[in-house]
């Protein structure tokens, strides 16, 4: 009896020094200072603190400040970060089924629709079946939704305009489409690189995920012509990549702090970012920037080359294949639903 209290005081001691014990952790983003999703991972930081009482520390590094762009996954897996923060499709290099986790051509047409998928569907479970081959544990971070469009000094009417031109978009299945649909060139640029690359001549139009991302890098200043919709990402997310090694050596409410901490960055910034592009929109028409959309016959290709491309990912691997297919059935059944509770205005 007295063996047992003993290992019980012990045990207590032990554990309660494991809490005092500060940790301390690195997050890498994707993104610059200004932007919304830059500046609630720093909100994120401080109430993990908060939640932890100070021994959960994340020092919170923008875009290329340790690593850059793809780099940012190997970046997680090796340790050399212990968070990082993207997007799905510039891990395509590392699988292929990364490219069709995130957003493709009629895909998800609603965040609402992928969030679902992610956060109380399959989506989440299949990331982690993908991540945990590599040491990586996956949670979605948040949904810019619908992209804001194709940016351009000159205007782009339709896909006939687009051949041979250089286009600024991100890695894997969007990008794919776009080329096969319009002949283009795709070139995968990071953030503090866009800007100068539009002003130097590199590239001749742009996408960059939203309204607010184009002010936030000044976009519409060199690019005052647009075509929408995004048709290669309509419901895009971004993610975390956590190193599972590190994550597993969290105590049990550092571990909670953290994945609470995620869920309120999950929903504060999905919302605030898209209030945020709907005042952005405004502010893009009242300084001339002059939209165009695809036509039907657009449409169409855009469908052919999107279907094309799909069917070749399916047949890449197998776990493509499950992951394309799940999301359709999940998009079935949404369509299906709101079929009867559409808008009635």
């Amino acid at each position: 009896m007295k063996t047992l209290i003993y290992f019980f005081i012990v045990s207590t001691l032990l554990l309660s020094c494991s809490e005092n014990k500060t940790v301390k952790w690195r997050l890498q983003s994707h993104a610059g200072k200004s932007s919304i999703d830059f500046k609630e991972l720093i909100t994120l930081s401080e109430n993990i603190k908060k939640m932890s009482n100070g021994t959960f520390v994340i020092e919170v590094y923008s875009g290329g400040e340790i690593a850059g762009g793809a780099k940012i996954f190997e970046a997680v897996r090796s340790g050399e970060v212990e968070m990082g923060n993207g997007w799905p499709n510039w891990w395509s290099a590392q699988h292929p089924s990364w490219a069709v986790m995130n957003a493709g051509p009629f895909d998800f047409m609603n965040l609402d629709a992928s969030m679902m998928f992610f956060l109380a569907g399959e989506g989440t479970e299949l990331a982690n079946e993908l991540a945990g081959k590599v040491g990586l544990v996956w949670r979605p971070a948040w949904w810019p939704g619908m992209e804001f469009g194709l940016l351009s000094r000159e205007p782009i009417k339709g896909l006939s305009d687009l051949k041979g031109k250089r286009v600024r978009i991100g890695p894997g299945l969007p990008s794919e489409v776009m080329s096969d649909a319009a002949e283009s060139l795709s070139i995968p640029l990071v953030p503090n690189e866009i800007h100068p690359s539009l002003e130097s001549g590199v590239i001749d139009a742009v996408e960059w995920t939203t309204a607010n991302g184009v002010l936030d890098l000044g976009l519409e200043e060199l690019a005052p012509n647009a075509i929408v919709p995004a048709i290669w990402q309509p419901s895009v997310l971004s993610d975390f990549l956590i190193n599972e090694k590190s994550l597993n050596k969290l105590s049990d409410s550092h571990r909670t702090i953290l994945e609470t901490a995620i869920k309120a960055y999950t929903l504060t910034t999905t919302l605030k970012s898209k209030v945020k592009d709907m005042e952005s929109l405004e502010s893009l028409k009242s300084k001339g920037v002059v939209f165009n959309k695809w036509s039907p016959s657009d449409l169409e290709k855009w469908r052919k080359s999107s279907d094309k491309i799909y069917n070749e990912y399916k047949k890449k691997d197998d776990f493509s294949k499950r992951l394309i297919n799940s999301k359709q059935q999940f998009k079935s059944e949404y369509n299906r639903y709101y079929e009867l509770f559409k808008s009635y205005e």
